[in-house]
C-alpha cells in the first residue's frame, strides 16, 4: 500500500462527506483512510459511518476516541495503525483538489526514487476567491524555514514519522522542526493538492477567534514555546529554526495583544 491517509475529525457535518467524496473518487486506489474522531457534537460521526457502509469501502477505517484527543494526538492515533509507505494528513473541512492528486503524488514518489517527502501545493478556498498556492522551496533549509507548515502540506514517509505534541491546539510547529531534523531527501508534487477551506467559521485556525488567557488556544501557546525549548534536533538549520520560532512566540507573549499572538500564514 502507498498511502495512508489520515483524517482528525472534530463537528464536521457541514464538511465531511465532501471531504470523503474527493478520496473515494481518486484515480489512484492504492491507499487506506483512517479517520478518528475526536469526540464530535455533532452528527458528523454517523455520516460517517454511513458513507463506509453505503458505498461499501473496505478500506476506510473509523475509530472514536474515548478521550479528548485534540488534532495532533488524533493524527498520532491514525499514524500508529497506518500500513502505507507514505502518510498523508488531511483535514475534516477539507478535500483533493482535483481526482488525479494521489496519482501526481505518486509520480512525484517515483520519479525521485522514493523521496523521504514530497511537499504538498495547495488550493485556498475563502468566501471572497480562491487560488493556488505553488510551494516550491529549493532544499530542505528552506523548507523547514518556511512560515506554512500546514502538515497536509507534507506528504512523509511513515517509517520517519515524528508524532506530533499532544493535548494542545498548537502541534504543528514542533512536529514541523523535529520532522524536518530526520528527513534527507525531498520532492515536489505539480499540482495543488488539497483545498484548505478557510470558509469554515468554527476551524481552529479561523482568522475570525479572538482568545482570553484562560483560553485553550492561548495556553498552548505556552506550551509550545516550552516544547520547542525542549526539543532536541541536531541539524543547524533544524537548531536555527527552533530558536526562531522560541524568540518570535516569546516576543509575541511580552508584546502584542492577546488576539494577535496566534501566528498566520
Amino acid at each position: 500500500m502507498i498511502f495512508s491517509i489520515v483524517i482528525p475529525n472534530y463537528n464536521s457535518e457541514k464538511w465531511i462527506k465532501k471531504c470523503l467524496d474527493s478520496i473515494k473518487n481518486q484515480t489512484f486506489k492504492d491507499y487506506e483512510v483512517i479517520i478518528i474522531d475526536d469526540l464530535s457534537e455533532d452528527n458528523s460521526y454517523n455520516i460517517i459511518e454511513e458513507y463506509i457502509e453505503n458505498n461499501k469501502l473496505n478500506n476506510f477505517y473509523k475509530f472514536e476516541a474515548v478521550e479528548k484527543l485534540y488534532n495532533g494526538g488524533a493524527r498520532n492515533a491514525g499514524a500508529r495503525i497506518a500500513l502505507g509507505k507514505y502518510i498523508l494528513f488531511m483535514d475534516c473541512d477539507d478535500w483533493f483538489y482535483r481526482e488525479d492528486c494521489l496519482e501526481e503524488i505518486a509520480n512525484a514518489i517515483e520519479e525521485n526514487n522514493n523521496p523521504d517527502l514530497v511537499r504538498l501545493p495547495y488550493h485556498y478556498f475563502l468566501p471572497k476567491g480562491e487560488g493556488d498556492v505553488m510551494l516550491h522551496e529549493n532544499d530542505l533549509k528552506e523548507l523547514t524555514y518556511s512560515v506554512f507548515v500546514a502538515p497536509w502540506t507534507k506528504c512523509i514517509k511513515r517509517e520517519l514519522f515524528v508524532p506530533f505534541p499532544e493535548n494542545t491546539l498548537i502541534e504543528d510547529i514542533v512536529q514541523h522542526v523535529a520532522q524536518m531534523d530526520k528527513i534527507e531527501t525531498m520532492a515536489y508534487c505539480s499540482i495543488p493538492v488539497i483545498v484548505w477551506n478557510r470558509t469554515n467559521e468554527n476551524a481552529i485556525s479561523a482568522d475570525n477567534r479572538i482568545y482570553s488567557r484562560d483560553d485553550k488556544r492561548f495556553s498552548s501557546i505556552y506550551r509550545n514555546v516550552a516544547d520547542l525549548i525542549d526539543l532536541k534536533v541536531n541539524k543547524p538549520y533544524c537548531i536555527e529554526e527552533k530558536e526562531k520560532r522560541i524568540n518570535w512566540y516569546l516576543d509575541k507573549i511580552h508584546n502584542s495583544k492577546e488576539n494577535e499572538i496566534v501566528r498566520r500564514a
